[in-house]
């Protein structure tokens, strides 16, 4: 298998070489992937809790949402307002 690598990552590799910590590219490549499948196991998935399960009456959203759909919003006029200077 052949992968290309930008040069930021094979600065990385050569760096963590030149350290002494390892002895060839693959080395590096290995043990981050080792440490990647690692964090894998160790993040817990992320569980979804439903709006009753955080405190919503049940049917809230169903009932609420888009409420305001047939009831036009209206803004009425503001009367007169003082013009201050002007900024640029």
């Amino acid at each position: 298998m052949n992968v290309f690598l930008n040069p930021e990552i094979e600065q990385f590799i050569q760096t963590q070489i030149e350290s002494g910590k390892y002895a060839s590219p693959e080395e590096v490549i290995v043990d981050a992937l080792r440490m990647f499948a690692e964090k894998g196991h160790i993040e817990a998935p992320v569980q979804v809790k439903t709006p009753e399960e955080l405190g919503w009456p049940s049917g809230f959203f169903e009932q609420t949402a888009g409420c305001l759909q047939d009831d036009p919003v209206v803004r009425y006029p503001q009367g007169e307002y003082e013009v201050r200077g002007q900024q640029l």
